[in-house]
């Protein structure tokens, strides 16, 4: 039973300002940067604050790397905060004037970077405009400040001299993007999860920071390249400087920042994403020779570049640990069913998501899937589904179906060991489809896996009798082949809520798009028909899922909790010892004067060195600790209580072989609802139909499909809701996550 705090909600908003003050004072370093009298004000910051413990940038270190830790500070209590908030309880006559929120809901639905909505715009507009200004009022104040001064003895022209200056800044402004690169691609950040950002969005932010970054680096690049030949010294651009800028580590990092850019367009990231998979590890060498390039401007991006690493370091101690297969079926449909055990106190969402490795597939390619599973079904196992669509996923499908290699006395050995690797999860933990009566769910194929989990949850939470939860959900599933529908069928709601009609409405629109020879009652003699869905049968509906029964459960292995959403306390405790480390290690090298003698290069590795032991020894020992904590919390007895939390099925009744694959009779659906066969949806119709059936309410509509699919129904959302005075409000969200 939660336990509510009085108050939290007022706590948590404050903390929310604070964070976002905070992140404004890192910004403001790189406005005030290009304005004289802040200079001036920065400079004599940095002789007042200035000390051998920090180093000479004082300043720096004050307005670029306290305003990250003091977020991340915050951040971990906002998200113990979250927890003790009582949810606020939906006002219902709301509904006579619906709102939308306009910062979340798609404003432009076309363009080369996909749909934006007005929060994304902002996001670009604020950091362009941050890195154009700073830019252009250092170049231009320079080059009045060159065309001033009178021309020394042997200086290089000042044409050069501009010229030489542009690549400086150049360089300088990447270092903004650069920095804010490193946050959404951090999976556990406590920034993403504090403010809600979904997976899909800090993926878009990271290749918009990324793109930005490599284009400024590139034109930083050909103003050097520019610059030597005019001041005749070519040869500099290939020589490894021991002091200062070294010109030849830069060219290296920029060749793997390009190699990265082009494999990670979307044409090659779709056709090749291995190859794009691949090269974009090359961000070791970017930021290695990075720091062999200019060492001394690493203080502007350490924090963020710490973050990373820890939540790297966490991801791969979590993922070190060989997880049991509980069980897995493969469908009529192909989609391939896999449930493995977790530990009690590991929790989860319904749009969670797992990354999964498969050792006995691939021993490095690490894809997401979406949890099809509820953390309200009292079971200490996680679901999720898997459609051979890719190389890699028809490899896994392939490995169970192959009944050439893999045939022994009748039954299917498991070909690769039933063993995986388990990252996260990972995903959005507010629950926000609780917040609406009325629930529009679209899916296409193998994208209605995560409205599994929502339809577990929500069918839970009526069970459990609690108030203010969605009491009418559509269900638009939309399927090229007649068996994909079998997904929908692997939850009969009757079992979840024998009742369920006198409390939530659940209604299924199915669209088939394909042509095929369909099994149907007498009645019916068109292959182009609206059938309704709980008569429906598709071809070879007799057809048995091959179904595989893991070890016992008494020694099945479960996932870690070392997880960067793991327990909040622990993983706060590791953050802090790893920044804390970072901040007495480098004070000692700074307090010896050891740092200031050496040279680019031997600077460059102690940096290295010094994250090392930040991350691993410091983030390590505790993350060790936590582990050690866990293993005294969980005795001997907790494998029998573990056996215990699993429900009792067919396959234990008769006592399968280890390793065997069986066949199970797949089970009448009891969903309501119409099935249309040879049809694709036409969203202009139903989207006129829900408008006047929720005439007067806010209704969410959640997308997990294709990206057409998706601005298709952005565009229907937008269409049918005025954001000022409207008589239906349909809230548009993407469920959605694409690398």
């Amino acid at each position: 039973m939660a336990t509510y705090v009085k108050g939290a909600s007022q706590v948590s908003l404050a903390l929310q300002v604070l964070m976002g003050l905070a992140f404004i004072w890192w910004w403001m370093f790189w406005f005030l940067q290009p304005i004289e009298k802040a200079r001036n004000w920065i400079r004599k910051a940095d002789a007042d604050i200035s000390q051998s413990f920090l180093g000479t940038r004082g300043s720096t270190w004050l307005l670029q790397v306290f305003p990250f830790m003091v977020i991340a500070f915050l951040s971990y209590f906002a998200i113990a905060l979250k927890r003790k908030i009582k949810p606020s309880v939906r006002n219902d006559s709301a509904d006579q004037n619906p709102k939308l929120n306009i910062w979340s809901q798609p404003v432009i639905l076309k363009s080369p970077l996909g749909m934006l909505t007005l929060a994304d715009i902002i996001f670009l507009l604020v950091n362009i405009f941050l890195i154009a200004f700073y830019f252009i009022k250092m170049s231009v104040d320079r080059s009045k400040l060159i065309d001033n001064t009178k021309q020394k003895k042997g200086a290089h022209s000042r044409g050069a001299q501009k010229l030489e200056y542009i690549g400086v800044y150049l360089g300088k402004a990447a270092l903004i993007p650069f920095a804010l690169l490193w946050i959404p691609v951090s999976r556990g950040s406590p920034f993403l999860r504090v403010t809600g950002v979904p997976f899909e969005r800090a993926v878009k932010y990271h290749t918009w920071l990324g793109l930005i970054c490599v284009w400024i680096l590139v034109a930083h690049g050909i103003a050097f390249f520019a610059y030597f030949p005019l001041i005749h010294h070519t040869s500099e651009l290939w020589r490894w400087q021991s002091r200062g800028i070294a010109f030849f580590p830069g060219i290296i990092a920029l060749g793997a920042g390009i190699l990265m850019l082009v494999t990670a367009l979307e044409r090659v990231r779709r056709n090749h994403f291995n190859l794009f998979f691949l090269t974009h590890h090359l961000y070791v060498v970017f930021l290695l020779f990075f720091l062999f390039h200019c060492v001394s401007q690493m203080v502007y991006v350490v924090t963020p570049i710490l973050f990373f690493f820890l939540d790297r370091f966490i991801r791969m101690v979590q993922s070190q640990k060989s997880v049991d297969i509980l069980s897995t079926q493969v469908l009529p449909s192909g989609a391939i069913e896999l449930k493995f055990a977790k530990p009690d106190n590991l929790e989860y969402n319904a749009l969670s998501f797992m990354y999964v490795l498969l050792p006995g597939i691939s021993k490095y390619e690490w894809h997401p899937f979406s949890v099809a599973s509820s953390p309200l079904d009292e079971t200490n196992q996680i679901c999720i589904y898997i459609k051979p669509l890719g190389s890699y996923t028809k490899d896994i499908h392939d490995a169970l179906i192959d009944t050439k290699h893999h045939k022994e006395a009748g039954k299917l050995k498991c070909p690769f060991g039933f063993k995986l690797n388990l990252e996260g999860p990972y995903g959005d933990e507010s629950n926000f489809y609780l917040k609406y009566s009325s629930l529009v769910l679209v899916a296409g194929g193998i994208g209605v896996t995560p409205f599994l989990a929502i339809l577990r949850d929500i069918l839970h939470r009526h069970k459990l009798r609690q108030d203010h939860l969605p009491t009418s959900i559509q269900l638009i599933l939309c399927v090229r082949n007649p068996k994909d529908m079998c997904l929908l069928d692997t939850i009969n709601p009757s079992e979840i809520l024998a009742d369920y009609q006198d409390h939530v409405q659940i209604k299924v629109q199915a669209f088939v798009t394909s042509k095929v020879e369909i099994s149907k009652d007498e009645e019916m003699n068109s292959s182009e028909a609206v059938v309704p869905y709980q008569h429906y049968s598709y071809t070879h509906m007799t057809e048995a899922p091959k179904q595989y029964t893991g070890p016992p459960l008494e020694v099945v292995r479960e996932m870690s909790i070392l997880a960067g959403t793991g327990d909040d306390k622990w993983v706060a405790a590791t953050f802090f010892a790893t920044m804390l480390g970072y901040i007495v290690i480098f004070g000692i090298i700074n307090v010896t004067g050891a740092y200031g003698k050496l040279t680019n290069y031997n600077r460059a590795m102690l940096y290295c060195v010094v994250l090392f032991l930040s991350v691993v020894g410091c983030g390590g020992a505790v993350l060790m600790l936590w582990a050690h904590t866990q293993k005294r919390k969980s005795p001997k007895s907790h494998t029998q209580a573990l056996g215990k939390s699993f429900p009792p099925s067919p396959e234990k009744e008769f006592k399968p072989s280890d390793g065997d694959i069986e066949l199970r009779a797949s089970q009448h659906t009891s969903w309501e609802g119409e099935v249309t066969l040879g049809q694709r949806p036409s969203w202009k119709v139903l989207f006129d139909d829900l408008a006047r059936q929720y005439k007067g309410k806010n209704v969410g509509v959640l997308v997990s499909g294709a990206s057409k699919m998706q601005e298709d129904v952005a565009a229907e959302c937008k269409h049918h809701t005025n954001f000022h005075n409207s008589n239906v409000a349909f809230h548009y969200h993407s469920v959605s996550f694409e690398l």
